[in-house]
């Protein structure tokens, strides 16, 4: 029983670290870059990827489309992004990266989700697989209802 509760607070230990460190980053992003760490991980997502709409940055970002047209405008606002219509569906908007925001990525810090974004990919399918059920089972011990997320 006393292994099992160690083990059981070494992982929320973990998980806060995890917290903390994305949280801490965040704060230093918006102290010396003048951008939150969200906007950085759009900025970013821009640059490497190239145009995308309000909904693919939403997805990729796990937020809600009204989150990030407000997100997008303060960006615009600072000229790191523009956006522009599509030319083959004039219907479609795409946002993409100004000159002045793939400067700020090429000198930005990675963060927390950029770096595990860039590392997982390098680990084997059974380790990836191994990780994603822990996240997952952590996942159903909090009760987390994902419906709330959307």
């Amino acid at each position: 029983m006393e292994e099992t509760s160690a083990l059981a607070q070494s992982i929320v230990r973990r998980l806060l670290m995890l917290f903390r460190y994305q949280h801490r980053f965040a704060h230093q992003v918006q102290r010396d870059w003048g951008i939150s760490g969200r906007q950085l991980s759009a900025l970013r997502y821009l640059v490497q990827d190239g145009p995308h709409s309000v909904s693919e940055i939403s997805r990729y970002l796990y937020i809600g489309d009204g989150t990030t047209s407000p997100m997008l405008e303060r960006m615009e606002n600072a000229g790191l992004v523009e956006r522009r219509r599509c030319s083959k569906d004039a219907r479609r908007v795409l946002v993409e990266a100004t000159e002045k925001g793939r400067r700020l990525i090429e000198e930005a810090p990675l963060g927390l989700f950029g770096q595990l974004r860039q590392s997982l990919p390098q680990l084997p399918a059974e380790e990836l697989a191994m990780l994603d059920a822990a996240l997952e089972r952590l996942m159903d011990l909090a009760q987390l209802d994902e419906s709330l997320l959307e």
